[in-house]
């Protein structure tokens, strides 16, 4: 797998896209969000229905995500993410897959999500320290 600074040197320098993405195929992404989270729950030896229930999401709702006929929000994705003990790089993917912006570390609401993450807190605990820090709990 190619990183993303040597695929972008390559397309520049590139007279004939389909060559480019012949030659690159497997350094691209091809993923839908749908089938890396169910990859996730998989590795992660969790079922769909006990990642909804912890990350305390609609059971149709949250099966309408797995299925790929929903794509959620980005705090729907970190609720999932804390259910399922994700890093920050995995979630990270996910909020890209989904079409979310990455969480970035100089919007204070963000830096908690990430250091939640990174403490692998509940969503109940998240919401909390998200409340007490005047930033909006999850949706």
């Amino acid at each position: 797998m190619k990183k993303t600074t040597q695929l972008m040197e390559e397309l520049n320098g590139s007279d004939d896209i389909n060559s480019f993405l012949s030659n690159n195929k497997d350094s691209l992404d091809r993923q839908d969000f749908a089938r890396y989270l169910c990859e996730l729950v998989k590795k992660k030896k969790m079922t769909k229905i006990e990642v909804i229930r912890i990350s305390q999401l609609n059971q149709i709702y949250g099966y309408q995500i797995f299925a790929g006929a929903r794509l959620p929000s980005k705090d729907k994705i970190i609720a999932i993410a804390l259910a399922m003990k994700l890093d920050v790089d995995t979630v990270q993917r996910l909020l890209t897959l989904a079409g979310e912006a990455q969480l970035y570390p100089k919007n204070t609401r963000d830096c908690i999500l990430i250091d939640a993450i990174n403490k692998g807190y509940d969503v109940a605990k998240l919401n909390k320290v998200l409340f007490e820090n005047g930033s909006q709990c999850l949706k």
